[in-house]
């Protein structure tokens, strides 16, 4: 389920992105990568170096307190190669396989543990 934003929509505001988004992300995502979405949307937004710069500090720390708080650091890379160009479709479709993977392999996991 690719979403390739045509024309000016890479533009919109950070929250109605993330509703745009609620297709395919479920709730705890988007409380979870809230910051990042809109992190990326001012850096996309601004062409002042700086304040780009400012947003990609804030996105590191971000990144950072994720990974601490036990968020996989596969998917959050995934996730800021997405939200870096929303223009790359093949970004958003490995970030979408990535997440099926893991889901596929947590569903194996409690079967295999509900058998025994």
């Amino acid at each position: 389920m690719a979403n390739c934003l045509s024309g000016f929509q890479f533009l919109l505001r950070p929250a109605e992105m993330l509703l745009s988004a609620a297709g395919h992300l479920d709730q705890c995502d988007l409380l979870m990568f809230s910051k990042l979405y809109n992190y990326y949307w001012f850096i996309r937004l601004t062409r002042n170096a700086s304040v780009q710069r400012k947003y990609y500090r804030l996105v590191s720390k971000e990144k950072k307190r994720l990974i601490d708080s036990g968020v996989d650091e596969e998917e959050i890379r995934l996730l800021c190669r997405h939200l870096a160009n929303l223009r790359n479709p093949l970004a958003e479709k490995r970030l979408e396989a990535y997440r099926a993977s893991q889901l596929k392999s947590l569903i194996s996991f409690f079967v295999f543990f509900c058998v025994l």
